[in-house]
């Protein structure tokens, strides 16, 4: 039996030590991207960060005459606490590879040449460290409005609890509300089936009216997957007669005015999903918390096992999220949850490489 070659991963845990400043900012640029798209905030949180909002009771100015009765029943409290937690929770990435799977390969990372065994060089260093961490890093993005956080199940959507499920969970606790005035339900929105058909750029119209004055203040962020912006802008076309579509600056000045909300502001990302969800805030309430990561390797690449070709790539890291605010002079959305896109934004899944058996032939 021939002596079986190996090849040792050495090169591996030195471009992970090499490229760690590199490495260890790949997650982050790609969650700033998204930040940025849509003005989300990236908080370091060392342990739990709680954020209170004060409210002030509204209402106490009266007339006042001599000799007139008090009543001990007006002493109530003057200010109520709004309490928004962010407490990142632990995330992993573990991924295991053979260094032998690349024998036979030529590889444009490594100028073209083939894995050199007597070298003990890995040509695939860098690319692996790096395709591993920017897989890592979009998966944390698009999990960040669908996550729900189970330990028991291996997924991005169960890493940690996104913003949908926090809404959820305000919603079933009657925080996020039409009686709280925080909500505001708008059915889904469907492309008109006429050419007198407005219903869907009234009923996004309506949404953002009735809101808080005090919202309409200002900037104000519409974020909106593509559904309802395209029903609404063909509504719009069927309303003004448009011989042509109307295009988004076109369709966005108008619902300014429409909508007496000058300084709105429509942010959509792949992130947000599909579906009819809106929400309608003032610029800066939504956090992602990550830890602080005090590590002095981002990525750590391990042998493992007998077999010393066998590799283990491991990352691990916290997130959370959290809306700081959910007053209807800052918030508000309506009765749809948008759903989660259904390709994540790498290039495939394991499932998606298993081959389709082939239908059995008679012969």
């Amino acid at each position: 039996m021939a002596k079986k070659e190996l090849v040792s991963i050495d090169s591996i845990s030195r471009a992970a030590v090499k490229y760690n400043n590199v490495l260890r900012e790949l997650p982050f640029y790609y969650l700033n991207e998204t930040a940025k798209s849509l003005r989300l905030n990236i908080v370091e949180v060392e342990g739990k960060d709680v954020l209170i909002s004060k409210r002030r009771r509204a209402g106490i100015l009266a007339p006042y005459s001599a000799g007139m009765n008090f009543s001990d029943n007006d002493k109530k409290e003057l200010i109520k606490f709004f309490e928004a937690t962010l407490q990142p929770e632990m995330t992993y990435a573990e991924e295991f590879d053979n260094i032998t799977n690349y024998r036979q390969k030529k590889v444009i990372s490594n100028k073209g040449e083939m894995l050199d065994n007597k070298n003990k060089k890995h040509p695939l260093e860098l690319l692996i460290l790096t395709s591993l961490i920017k897989s890592y890093g979009e998966d944390v993005a698009f999990a960040l409005f669908f996550a729900s956080r189970d330990v028991d199940v291996k997924s991005p959507g169960t890493a940690f609890n996104g913003f949908n499920s926090k809404i959820q969970l305000l919603q079933t606790a009657g925080e996020i509300a039409v009686a709280k005035g925080n909500q505001h339900n708008t059915g889904a929105f469907a492309v008109p089936s006429s050419e007198t058909d407005y219903t869907a750029y009234e009923k996004m119209v309506e949404f953002i009216a009735t809101s808080n004055p005090l919202l309409l203040k200002g900037e104000v962020e519409l974020r909106a997957a593509l559904n309802p912006i395209t029903a609404a802008r063909k509504a719009l076309q069927n309303k003004l007669k448009y011989q042509s579509y109307p295009g988004m600056n076109e369709f966005m000045e108008k619902l300014r005015s429409d909508s007496n909300c000058p300084g709105l502001t429509l942010l959509q990302n792949e992130i947000y999903g599909s579906g009819d969800q809106l929400m309608l805030t003032q610029p800066g309430l939504f956090d992602i918390g990550v830890s602080k990561d005090n590590d002095a390797q981002f990525v750590q690449v391990r042998q493992f096992g007998r077999d010393p070709n066998d590799v283990q790539y491991w990352i691990q890291t916290a997130y959370d999220t959290r809306i700081n605010d959910i007053h209807p002079k800052l918030f508000r959305i309506n009765d749809q949850i948008n759903k989660e896109n259904s390709h994540l934004a790498g290039d495939y899944t394991l499932e998606a490489e298993t081959p389709t058996p082939e239908p059995e032939t008679e012969e």
